[in-house]
């Protein structure tokens, strides 16, 4: 099993519950959502990671706008 797979397991078993709660939540969580994106560093930051339920994953996903007005999301872009 890879470094990912390893923390993403014990990052789901340590926060069964969706950290999302949105319309439509399954309430247990299945994914991780990388807050900040996958690439490079973040892929394996523990400390921007969400633990989500299936549909709530999906909404995030697909309202980038919103999630991150929520605090799901973080820009992907240096605003510096």
């Amino acid at each position: 099993m890879d470094k990912y797979a390893l923390l993403r397991d014990a990052f789901i078993t340590a926060k069964p519950r969706c950290e999302a709660k949105l319309v439509g939540c399954t309430v247990m969580s299945t994914d991780v959502h990388h807050k900040a994106g996958r690439v490079g560093d973040n892929y394996l930051k523990v400390g921007t990671w969400l633990a989500v339920c299936r549909s709530c994953h999906s909404w995030i996903e697909q309202n980038p706008q919103e999630a991150k007005e929520l605090g799901f999301s973080e820009s992907r872009l240096n605003e510096s």
